[in-house]
């Protein structure tokens, strides 16, 4: 009896620690996190729309962070360095409600997004609809 007490008790202290880490993570985003992925969906959409001078644009809000795409002088540099900017959003999206990440399998290359309908940064308006979410 006492030793199944024991295990209810690991038990309930294990749930209680997921519990408190899902709820740390749910507030771990800060305004700095939010801005920066909210930036970064800025020039997600202006790849996806192979809109160059709107990717430069909205990459030079993002700082230092967007300073090597905002100088991009083509679409294949500019979706380069997004790939950088991409490796973090995954970072900070990861586990937050309302943001997915996508995955293009023809360029194996992953993104966030704000919509579940596929908006491919890295094949523009010719692969705008290849790629499926992840998570």
């Amino acid at each position: 009896m006492k030793k199944l007490r024991i295990i209810h008790l690991i038990a309930l202290i294990a749930l209680c620690s997921a519990f408190t880490a899902v709820l740390v993570k749910a507030a771990t985003l800060s305004d700095a996190d939010k801005q920066f992925l909210a930036r970064y969906g800025n020039v997600h959409g202006a790849l996806a729309a192979d809109d160059l001078a709107g990717a430069k644009t909205a990459a030079g809000d993002l700082g230092d962070e967007g300073a090597q795409l905002a100088k991009s002088s083509s679409l294949k540099e500019a979706r380069a360095a997004f790939e950088k900017l991409s490796d973090k959003a995954k970072q900070l999206a990861a586990g937050e409600s309302g943001y997915y990440v996508a995955h293009c399998p023809m360029l194996n290359k992953d993104w966030v997004q704000r919509s579940e309908k596929i908006a491919n940064p890295y094949g523009g308006k010719e692969m705008v609809t290849c790629g499926e979410i992840k998570k």
